[in-house]
């Protein structure tokens, strides 16, 4: 079923979001689909990918198999290494297919190509041609075809009101001066080595010192053991209000420490958590590790760059924690306007408004 197959003007608009499961991926379509939801009725459905391809076949399955136009993938590919799950009878046909993440867009592209449903996609496009998609909203300024659309705040379902009825249902919410930290780790652009963790952790216990605050800390799986064993060693056990060690002991308690926390601090080698401090409208602190090898052609710079231009995040060098302005930090960041402009530009664009 098509756009255009609905039946009566109030039909919901179904949209199919394709999951690759990472968490923070999905908080992308889920944010935009919200946004969406408030101009258009809609019945949402998420369905499941999991791909279990290294890279050298998922290149050979996009340059030679799918190529330039896309062709759709046989079900055998699609249901078996590509890792979708069996969809539904029930489920109604698509009238938009939404994904985000670079490992969705196979399977998100067979679909849209089978059921006539446009493709959109969430994020940075490359190395997928423009002609598989219908529109792209991509953070990156070096993705100029027409119809990519960049965005300069990536989607999120993180709001203000979430994040702070979060931190007013925590229970056993510690008292006083709460800053959160949000801990990610090495990735192919950030290189975090023990010299990082141990300049983290010698900011922290300044910073509270000096501020009279104490901390919310949670790592996360791209931590690792072996760092979260070193950065809890070294950090001093009064400064800590709460932690969830995650590679540890996963708590789900992100949303509440986001609500609570007066300043947000984040490493930036995860731009999902980049972006959700930034959605939760406090002043948030970015922190660079010594060693960011980014590719030429990689986003996140000027994503980055660009946030910092709109003064919703500051920078500093994680050996510079302490040399944070002061003024930043306690003053409101300036007005965010994240997916409201996206679903309406979207919308005009399926020509459903």
């Amino acid at each position: 079923m098509g756009q255009g197959t609905l039946a009566g003007m109030n039909a919901p608009r179904v949209v199919w979001i394709i999951s690759e499961g990472s968490p923070g991926h999905v908080s992308q379509s889920l944010g935009l689909v919200s946004s969406l939801a408030e101009k258009v009725p809609l019945a949402i459905y998420q369905l499941e990918c999991r791909p279990k391809i290294n890279g050298l076949i998922r290149q050979l399955i996009r340059l030679i198999w799918m190529g330039k136009n896309g062709r759709p993938l046989p079900n055998g590919l699609l249901h078996g290494p590509l890792g979708l799950d069996r969809i539904p009878a029930e489920i109604p046909a698509p009238d938009l297919i939404l994904s985000s993440g670079g490992r969705s867009v196979f399977a998100a592209r067979t679909l849209a190509v089978r059921l006539k449903a446009p493709f959109v996609f969430l994020g940075e496009r490359k190395p997928y041609p423009p002609s598989w998609f219908h529109t792209v909203f991509t953070p990156s300024c070096l993705e100029t075809a027409i119809n990519d659309i960049r965005m300069d705040v990536i989607p999120t379902k993180i709001t203000p009101a979430i994040v702070n009825q979060a931190a007013a249902d925590w229970s056993n919410k510690p008292s006083g001066r709460l800053w959160t930290m949000l801990i990610g780790g090495s990735s192919r652009s950030h290189d975090f080595q023990n010299i990082d963790w141990e300049n983290l952790a010698e900011g922290m216990n300044a910073l509270a010192e000096r501020g009279g605050i104490r901390w919310l800390v949670t790592t996360s799986r791209r931590t690792g053991k072996v760092a979260e064993e070193k950065i809890r060693g070294l950090l001093k056990p009064e400064i800590i209000a709460d932690a969830v060690w995650w590679c540890h002991h996963p708590e789900k308690k992100f949303n509440a420490y986001l609500g609570a926390a007066e300043v947000i601090w984040v490493t930036q080698d995860s731009i999902s958590m980049v972006t959700e401090a930034v959605a939760t409208a406090k002043p948030v602190v970015v922190i660079q590790p010594a060693h960011t090898p980014f590719p030429a052609t990689c986003y996140m710079p000027g994503y980055l760059e660009n946030l910092a231009s709109l003064g919703l995040i500051s920078r500093l060098a994680i050996t510079r924690l302490t040399h944070a302005d002061h003024h930043f930090l306690q003053r409101p960041p300036p007005p965010l306007h994240t997916t409201g402009p996206l679903a309406v530009t979207l919308c005009q664009r399926l020509g459903w408004i």
